[in-house]
C-alpha cells in the first residue's frame, strides 16, 4: 500500500509538471505573437488616406474596405514587387499594387477612391514612400493596413520616419486567413510568419532603420 501511494504521488507530480510545462509553453508562444502586434490599432477617423501595404492583397484589402465603410477616403495600394510565379509561367509582369487594386475593386471600393502607387519592395521603402506621399498631398492623418504580426515593426518605422514630419498615424491589422491569430503555432503559415517577422525585426535593428 505504501509503495502504491508513493507511486501515485510520483505519477501526479509528473502529470502536474507536464501540465505546467505545456501551459508555460502556450503562454510563451502567445506572448511571442502578441509582442509583434501593433499598439495603435484604435486610431479613429478622420483619415486623409487608408494605406494598404503590399503582400496578402485580399486579406489586407478586406480590412481596408471595412475602414473605408467607416470613413470613405483615398485608399492607397502600395507595392512595386512582381509575382515571380506568374513570370515563371510566361504571364505578363504584374506588380503587387495591381493585385491589391483588384482586391479593393472586388470589395466594392470605387476606382475614384483607389490610388495605385507601385513603389517599394520592402516595408522600409514603403514607409519612405508614404512619407513622400504625405508631403506631396498634404496628408496629416493616415491609417496603415497590414497583417497583425507586421504591426510592431511598422510602428517603429512610423515613429522614426513619419512622426518627425508631424504625420499622425495608426496601424490597422487585417484578420489572417491562413492561421488563427491566438494559436499561430498550430499552422505552418503562422510559424513561418512569426519566425520571418522576428528575423526582419532583427535585421532592421541592425541596419538602424528604427
Amino acid at each position: 500500500m505504501k509503495r502504491y501511494r508513493i507511486g501515485l504521488v510520483v505519477f501526479l507530480l509528473l502529470v502536474l509538471l507536464i501540465a505546467t510545462i505545456f501551459l508555460a509553453q502556450s503562454s510563451i508562444l502567445v506572448y511571442l505573437g502578441r509582442n509583434l502586434q501593433a499598439r495603435t490599432q484604435n486610431f479613429p477617423p478622420p483619415w486623409d488616406a487608408i494605406i494598404v501595404l503590399s503582400g496578402r492583397p485580399y486579406e489586407r484589402s478586406f480590412r481596408a474596405a471595412e475602414l473605408y465603410c467607416v470613413y470613405p477616403t483615398t485608399v492607397v495600394a502600395l507595392g512595386g514587387g512582381h509575382n515571380d510565379d506568374l513570370l515563371a509561367i510566361g504571364m505578363a509582369p504584374a506588380q503587387e499594387c495591381a493585385f491589391t487594386q483588384l482586391a479593393l475593386r472586388s470589395l466594392c471600393i470605387p476606382d475614384t477612391a483607389i490610388l495605385t502607387e507601385c513603389v517599394g519592395t520592402s516595408t522600409m521603402e514603403e514607409i519612405l514612400h508614404i512619407r513622400a506621399l504625405c508631403r506631396e498631398r498634404g496628408w496629416k492623418r493616415i491609417v496603415i493596413v497590414s497583417s497583425p504580426f507586421h504591426g510592431r515593426r511598422i510602428e517603429r518605422l512610423a515613429n522614426r520616419w513619419l512622426s518627425e514630419q508631424g504625420i499622425q498615424w495608426g496601424v490597422a491589422a487585417a484578420l489572417p486567413l491562413q492561421y488563427r491569430l491566438e494559436e499561430w503555432w498550430r499552422s505552418e503559415a503562422g510559424i513561418l510568419t512569426v519566425f520571418e517577422e522576428y528575423a526582419k525585426t532583427a535585421y532592421y535593428w541592425h541596419k538602424g532603420y528604427f
